[in-house]
């Protein structure tokens, strides 16, 4: 099953620059929020199902709410390997440096490594923890970094 961002996420375009609550549809929390993600080390939380951040319930998660992975930030990492990957849809190491040269505000390196070996995996299971990736809408035009973040 698809699984789509929900309205208030920060990664819908339509969102971002709004007036919210504690600045999270801001450029400083989009950059912030993309930091985390391009540099890796843990998945992103959808913030309306995540109630361990006081900011989470702030923007209206419920108290007893279940953590999920957003499928905004989900997105966003698989339109990064789609620009990582050749036209044959590899991943080489020509492809790797034309992407290290050509998306300064891309995955990082650690990013990258997480990404590929922890979340990724080969055959589609991760190799060491992380989880499976929810399936999402890679194409959803209503999901994208903000113009300064690419």
């Amino acid at each position: 099953m698809t699984k789509k961002p929900c309205d208030q996420c920060p990664w819908r375009l339509a969102n971002q620059g709004k007036r919210s609550p504690g600045g999270f549809y801001t450029k400083k929390n989009a950059k912030r929020l993309w930091g985390q993600i391009r540099r890796g080390g843990a998945k992103q939380s959808c913030h309306l199902t995540d109630p361990s951040h006081p900011d989470h319930i702030a923007a209206g998660c419920a108290e007893n709410a279940t953590a999920q992975e957003c499928p905004g930030s989900v997105i966003l990492v698989m339109r990064e390997f789609r620009l990582l990957a050749d036209a044959g849809r590899n991943i080489t190491p020509a492809s790797i440096d034309r992407y290290k040269a050509t998306r300064k505000g891309g995955l990082t390196k650690s990013g990258l490594h997480y990404w590929v070996v922890s979340r990724l995996g080969f055959g589609d299971a991760p190799i060491v923890g992380g989880g499976v990736l929810p399936e999402v809408d890679v194409d959803d035009p209503e999901v994208g970094l903000p113009e300064s973040l690419k």
